[in-house]
Formats: C-alpha cells, structure tokens, sequence
C-alpha cells in the first residue's frame, strides 16, 4: 500500500466532513489608503483539495465561487490534514478551515485598456544633480510598474527627450509619477547606485494618442545613512554543505527599498519589474535590457532580491560579488523623501551555484540556489535570517546521494535549522530533462508545509527529479493558514538534493475526481520565486520607441 501524502502524525480522521473557505483577496497599497482587490469567481478553477485517503488513493474536490467577492469553498473536505492548492504558490499541507491566499502588494491594480495604444511623452527636467560619472533619471508612473530609465552624460543639469510608448494601458487611470535621479555610490567591493534628487509628481492627466508633457525641478536629495556592515562569515556557512556537491557563492544583491504607501507590514510589488521605490541598488531602476533583434526585454532580476532559486543558470546576472567575510563599509547615504510611515526593506542576497550529476553521463547541472534576509535598515550588521534545513533525508537515504525511490510518492524528512524559527519550508520539485542537448531542471511543482517532513503526492514513475527543501522564515506568514501576509524581519535558505530517480515499476496510486485539475498542478511551469510565486518573464515589444536617451519598459 502507498504512502498516503503529508507529514506529521495521521492524515486520516473519521469524523464529519466540512467545507473548507478559501479568502482571495489581495490589497493594493495606493495613495487613498488599502484597496481590496477579490480574485474573480473563475479563479475556483486555480483552487482544490487534495485528500489523501487510507488506501493511498487521492481525492480532488474543486472549488466554487460564493456570492461573496472572493470567496471561494470547498465542500465534503474530511477532518485532519489535505493538501490544498490555491493560485501560483502551489500546494500547502494544511488542516485549517479558513485559508487566507490574498497577499499585500505595494503598487495599484493594472489599469488595462481594451485594446492597443500609443502614448507620447515629451520631458523637459531640471534640477540634475551634476556628475562626473554617467548619469541615470528614472521614470516610475504609478500604478504601473512601467520604468523609463534616460542615460546622460557626465555633467549634465537637465533633461529633454521625447519618446512613444506602444502599450495596453488605460492612461487615464494613471495619475502619478516618481522621477529620481540615481548616483554612483562605491563602498569597498560594492558599486552600487543610490537615490539622489527626486520628484513626485501627482494628479496627472495622461492623454493617449497625444503628447504628454512632464515638466519639473527635482528637489535637492534629502540625506539621510546608517552604517553598513555585513556578517559575511555566517553568509558563508549558510552555503556548506547544501547539496551533492560543493556550492560556489558566486554574486550577492543589495537592495533598499522604500514600499510605497504600505504601512505596518512587508508587501511584494504589483510586478516584477521594480521591486518598490529603490533607493540603494546595483543596477538603477531595477531592470536592465537584452536585445533579441529589436525586441526588448525585461530582465528584472538584476536590482532585485528575491528567491531565484531553481533559475536557469545564466538567467540571472551577475551583480556586484559574494561577502563571505565580515565586513563594515563604513557610512552607506542616499535620499529617502518618502512618507517615512512607509516600510522600508534592506535585503541581501547571495546567490551560489551546485554542480549536480546527471545519471550515466559525465556531465554536470549548474544549479542556483540563492539565500536571502530583508530587515528594516539599522547599523546592525546583515546576517542570514532563515538557516538551511539539517540532515535532509529522502525516504530515509542521504537527500545529497542520488538513488532510485520505488514509490512515486516520496518521503522527505529534515532536521529544523538552529536560529530564527521558520513559519515553514517550501519543497520545489524539478524534472531532469535535455534541452537542447543540454541538462535542464523543469520546475515541476511547489509544495509547502509548516512540519519537518512530507510525503509528497504522486510523480511520475521512470523520470529523474531533483528537489530543494527551503527555510522560511517571516514576521507574520502562517504555512497553514496565511502564507501570502508578510512582516519583517523576513529570509530564506536553500537545500539542493542529488539526482533521484522514480522506478519505472512504482505504482501510481488512484486519483479519484477531475484528472485534468492534478495534471495542472504537476506540469512544467516558468520559473517560479519568491515566496513560492510563479512570475513569468514578460516580453514587449517597444520597436517603435524614438529618442536615443531613453530605455523604456513597456506593456
């Protein structure tokens, strides 16, 4: 008989049946105060139980939409734990009643248009703080995460440019706009660029198919620092003994950011594109630019700190490099005029690669595995906040040797890391595959739990998976009942497993409901991150853009 999916004591509880809840509504940070935003009635098909039953068959029960905003139920879930599936983190072992899948997010929800359009923009800006290195204005219109970087030269004082977005916004939602000049800022090894004047420009009326002008003076940069230290030593054990094979730290990622209008807690931005209002970074906005012929696109991991655990290798560019050694760079200062009411979030991370060997072949995976902290900014010294799991095991063998499992529903067992207690640990499943005649790990599925095991739900038999085991760690996200709210001090560590191999000849155990609803959620996915996230890489085309200054970042 099969395993029955889960961990921790029995799964199987005779009692009544009861109809689980299932809250989806995120709040937008916006200059009025909090918004709610409810998931639409046809997000129930992004929802479902997963019941493990004694003889190691599954049941899905689906999801239905209330007549309340957001509000979703699952009815006939029996007592005791079930895997439930809700929206992109992937699955969560939970035993709760009421689950809670909205998150915070800094940034208004995105005004579409109904069809395509092209807006013009003409800027004329003073009040550039001269430099005697390139200089970087950034635009950022509110709501949008929608970023204009203008390259000047040395020097310069002012801006004029003018260019032509094609996009699928509705403009005349969009109202805002933070324009913030970025300067050069070296402290020891790391070259990183800090904000300096900036400008706000509020009540604007955006008129598409015409030119808009935006005019201005930037205000003089409102000083303010903390000493910068980093307890690069303990970054560095973090990375021992963390997979098959010896990690090598490779880059690290400073960032510190201003959330705009979030109050009281630690919110995720509305896109990818630019984490919040930066105002340290190594790259200035945030974003950087690949051509593939005259096609731009976002590349938002540069300036970013966030779990890229599992990335393809080369995806994720290298910064500035690895602190392994403790560290003071003295006095770090940049402008912060923002609302000092709003969170602010200094995050590092350190990002390491983990050669893994793929069965009957010479050949090695380079696998990424990032750790990282957020805190709020203090001359305290940056340390790890989450610790890699201990003795990671796998159906009681070594997680770091690879094997074949004769089950297709795997155990895996950890020891809990010394330091801050995790609220949980997130297990990312990979497909080993060749692509391109190269290796390749698919990120298959995501699956969470708040305990120090997990049998998982079933794969399929005769394919090679690797598996990461992650440490979270955050000042108010609950595993069971509300992983999507957040609080700092907030981090993430990453374990790496050895090839394992499922035995063709494992049986696969019984799915009892709608197939298609289980093929969903163990189908190769784009990248997931963050908070077990998935965010698909976006490309626009902006061929049409005029004006040689600026690089703009468009829907």
């Amino acid at each position: 008989m099969l395993a029955a999916c889960g961990s921790g004591g029995s799964s199987h509880v005779s009692s009544a049946p009861r109809t689980v809840t299932v809250n989806w509504v995120d709040t937008y940070w916006s200059p009025s105060g909090p918004v709610q935003a409810p998931e639409p009635a046809w997000a129930a098909l992004n929802i479902e139980a997963l019941v493990p039953q004694k003889d190691g068959s599954i049941t899905l029960l689906k999801a239905s939409a209330t007549s309340a905003p957001g509000v979703f139920t699952i009815a006939n879930v029996p007592a005791g734990n079930y895997w439930l599936a809700a929206g992109n983190g992937g699955a969560f072992w939970t035993n709760t009643a009421t689950f809670d899948a909205g998150s915070d997010i800094a940034g208004g929800q995105y005004p579409s248009a109904s069809s395509q359009n092209t807006i013009s923009f003409n800027y004329d800006i003073s009040g550039i703080a001269p430099e005697t290195t390139e200089e970087w204005i950034v635009s950022y219109f509110f709501p949008l995460s929608l970023v204009s970087q203008f390259s000047l030269d040395p020097g310069s004082t002012s801006l004029s440019d003018d260019f032509a977005l094609p996009s699928s916004i509705d403009w005349s939602e969009v109202h805002s706009e933070f324009l913030m000049q970025y300067e050069l800022e070296p402290l020891g090894p790391l070259n990183n660029y800090v904000l300096g004047p900036e400008l706000t420009l509020s009540n604007l009326t955006l008129t598409e198919g015409a030119t808009n002008s935006i005019s201005g003076t930037l205000n003089p940069a409102t000083e303010t620092s903390f000493n910068l230290g980093v307890s690069g030593s303990q970054w560095a054990s973090v990375f021992n003994n963390v997979g098959p094979a010896m990690a090598t730290v490779q880059n690290s990622v400073l960032t510190l950011t201003a959330e705009p209008y979030v109050v009281g807690l630690n919110a995720g931005p509305s896109s990818v594109d630019l984490p919040a209002l930066l105002l340290v970074a190594p790259t200035p906005g945030g974003t950087a630019l690949l051509y593939e012929s005259n096609e731009i696109i976002i590349d938002p991991l540069v300036s970013i700190c966030e779990d890229f655990t599992g990335a393809p290798p080369g995806s994720v560019l290298v910064n500035e490099p690895p602190v392994l050694t403790d560290q003071n760079f003295g006095v770090l200062q940049y402008s912060d005029p923002f609302d000092p009411t709003w969170t602010r979030a200094l995050a590092l991370c350190q990002q390491a690669t983990v050669p893994i060997p793929i069965p009957n072949s010479s050949e090695t995976y380079s696998f990424v595995l990032e750790d990282g902290a957020s805190v709020a900014p203090s001359n305290s010294p940056l340390a790890p906040i989450a610790l890699p799991v201990e003795n990671p095991a796998i159906n009681g063998s070594s997680f770091f040797t690879a094997s074949t499992a004769d089950t297709v529903t795997p155990t895996l067992t950890w020891t809990a890391p010394t330091g801050a207690a995790p609220y949980g640990y997130r297990i990312g499943v990979y497909l080993l595959i060749t692509s391109s005649g190269l290796p390749a790990a698919e990120p298959i599925a995501i699956y969470n739990t708040a305990g120090t095991s997990v049998t998982l739900p079933p794969l399929n038999g005769g394919n090679t998976y690797i598996f990461t085991i992650t440490t979270e760690v955050d000042g108010a996200a609950n595993m069971q009942t509300s992983p999507y709210r957040s609080a700092l001090p907030a981090g993430f560590a990453s374990v790496v497993s050895a090839p394992i191999t499922i035995s063709p000849s494992a049986a696969t155990p019984q799915i009892e409901g709608d197939i298609e609803e289980w093929r969903r959620l163990v189908t190769p996915k784009p990248h997931f991150q963050g908070q077990a996230q998935e965010q698909p890489r976006r490309h626009v085309s902006c061929s049409s853009l005029a004006g040689s200054q600026v690089r703009a970042y468009c829907e």
